[in-house]
């Protein structure tokens, strides 16, 4: 895992010129990162670029990709998940991206299983989820076409197979649309994060006197969707579709 080539980012991210201190944070963080030889040393470079996140605004697939590997190597697996999530927003096609976030998910403490369909919705809507959006999408425009060609075709013929055509082609463009719209929806809306403290007590309340919601404690790299903020406590619920309370201090969102 090597640190990516950021300055171009700088240059782009500036007014005309990157500001110093921008650069020299970066290459101060590119030092720390090649000397590293232990966790401790990689969180030190971590909290370098992570500098450039957080207090001079920089938003990059590199440079979130970058933080992944350094929060990673540094034996940090919360932050490590969360900022290759934050990469997957500006790199979704990329494989060192989608590899190395395996590799993290793979070591976390809760493996929370995907909330499963109900066997009918499973059968009907198994072809939405398990079909990428891009692919969905050629889809539909193959579909659309293909309806207003047969629209045109049913004008000059009274052939049976030109109605056939026109409603199979019809029918297929609007369930395609449906799925589309309904996950870019779905997406909006979404709020998802990751647990980045190493453990965390999950509450049935946001607060200290609730009892606790699991037996055992929440770990770093446990995902969720933020339902709610209410002061310094997030409404949260697990990929297996539990809710639960946490600090927001044990947490953060994809979303900057």
């Amino acid at each position: 895992m090597k640190p990516k080539n950021l300055l171009p980012l700088l240059l782009c991210c500036c007014t005309g010129f990157a500001a110093d201190y921008q650069l020299q944070t970066l290459e101060k963080a590119h030092g720390m990162f090649r000397a590293a030889t232990n966790a401790t040393m990689y969180a030190a470079a971590a909290r370098q670029y992570d500098y450039l996140v957080k207090e001079e605004g920089i938003r990059n697939g590199d440079l979130f990709y970058t933080l992944g590997n350094t929060w990673f190597l540094a034996g940090d697996v919360g932050r490590a998940i969360l900022n290759y999530r934050r990469a997957e927003q500006y790199l979704p096609n990329s494989a060192d991206v989608r590899n190395n976030l395996d590799t993290a998910l793979a070591q976390r403490t809760d493996l929370v299983p995907k909330k499963q369909l109900p066997p009918l919705a499973a059968s009907l809507l198994g072809w939405h989820f398990s079909t990428p959006a891009a692919v969905r999408g050629w889809l539909f425009t193959g579909c659309w076409l293909a309806a207003w060609g047969a629209w045109v075709w049913v004008g000059k013929t009274r052939k049976k197979e030109a109605r056939i055509t026109l409603i199979a082609a019809g029918m297929l463009s609007i369930a395609l649309l449906a799925s589309l719209l309904t996950e870019t929806i779905m997406k909006q809306r979404a709020d998802p994060g990751v647990i980045v403290a190493a453990e965390v007590l999950a509450r049935k309340g946001d607060g200290e006197i609730y009892a606790p919601a699991f037996l055992d404690p929440l770990h770093a790299g446990t995902e969720f969707q933020r339902l709610e903020a209410r002061g310094a406590w997030w409404h949260i619920r697990l990929d297996d579709g539990q809710d639960c309370w946490i600090p927001a201090t044990a947490a953060e969102t994809v979303a900057l």
